[in-house]
């Protein structure tokens, strides 16, 4: 079983009152300037994401403190990714108290396993393209393609608010999430 350690969180995404009003959360996440240059098939912070094999695998991710966000990545044959080089991008936010709350007013129709920790398919609902960590708590996801026709952003609990992808949800891979004797482990099928 793989480990989670400080060394693969990717961001963090402090709580703050969620905005859900596009305008704003455009204005308070400069994602287009500053990431012009990324490419668009990864998502940021490569050099910390905790690489697995295909198939079946358990992550434990008990290390992750309210607020952080860690990404899985693992080699696949679904044509899904075919946008993010067939490597399936999982990532794993657990959750402040209020981003919690804020989940159980926006998270979609089937509830979470944990509403601690949301667990996410990076790959954007518009093309494919790869999802990035913004670090932003009121639109924690965007999509690394940031082109005029594309540039889609999703709030805490994955539901686009603006872009190619507005009113959709990123999907959510197949995973069991378990808690024991404090450790919390996410099985992904």
């Amino acid at each position: 079983m793989q480990k989670i350690t400080r060394r693969h969180v990717i961001a963090t995404v402090s709580s703050s009152a969620v905005l859900l009003c596009p305008a704003l959360l455009n204005a308070q996440t400069d994602i287009d300037t500053e990431w012009a240059e990324i490419p668009d098939d990864r998502p940021i912070g490569e050099t910390n994401l905790i690489n697995i094999d295909a198939g079946p695998a358990q992550v434990d991710v008990s290390e992750l403190q309210p607020g952080e966000v860690a990404v899985i990545a693992r080699p696949t044959t679904d044509e899904a990714y075919s946008g993010t080089g067939m490597i399936q991008y999982v990532a794993v936010h657990r959750r402040t108290a209020d981003q919690i709350a804020f989940g159980e007013a926006n998270d979609r129709e089937d509830p979470l396993q944990n509403p601690e920790y949301f667990v996410v398919n990076l790959v954007c609902t518009h093309r494919g393209k790869a999802i990035g960590i913004t670090g932003n708590p009121d639109a924690p996801f965007a999509c690394t393609d940031r082109g005029d026709r594309h540039a889609s952003v999703f709030d805490a609990s994955g539901f686009g608010v603006s872009g190619a992808s507005e009113d959709e949800y990123l999907s959510v891979p197949d995973y069991t999430l378990t808690s024991a004797d404090g450790s919390v482990v996410v099985q992904l099928a």
